[in-house]
């Protein structure tokens, strides 16, 4: 997968989450949770970039179990992350109501799709 290729399905994905946070913040009432989503966004954007990076240099390495060992490592760092970021925000924007994770989740599985589907062409590059 080219570089290219990679930044074009980044910004469809973004694009989708966009979508799908905007709609969730326009069909509940979760108004204050609007930067918890931003910053998700952003954070998943960020996350995706740097997982593309690593698994493009460690695709073609010699030692064949490298892109798996950073593959489960990186996704070992997200969910904690994610769950630090969520707990964070429960106990220091003592938020309304519990729905402010839909917008949350929406994201977090249109970037996981993208993780998927861009970790398995890099792994058909392997030497």
């Amino acid at each position: 997968m080219t570089y290219n290729r990679f930044f074009i399905l980044l910004g469809f994905f973004t694009l989708t989450a966009i979508i799908g946070a905007l709609t969730s913040h326009y069909l509940l009432p979760i108004a204050y949770a609007l930067p918890l989503t931003i910053v998700t966004i952003v954070l998943f954007v960020a996350f995706c970039g740097g997982l593309f990076y690593l698994g493009k240099r460690t695709a073609r390495a010699k030692n064949k179990f490298l892109f798996t060992n950073v593959f489960m490592g990186v996704t070992m760092l997200k969910l904690f992350i994610c769950g630090g970021l969520i707990a964070a925000y429960i106990f220091l924007g003592h938020p309304e109501n519990k729905l402010f994770v839909v917008p949350f989740f929406i994201s977090y599985l249109v970037y996981t799709t993208l993780e998927i589907t861009f970790l398995i062409k890099l792994a058909r590059e392997t030497n």
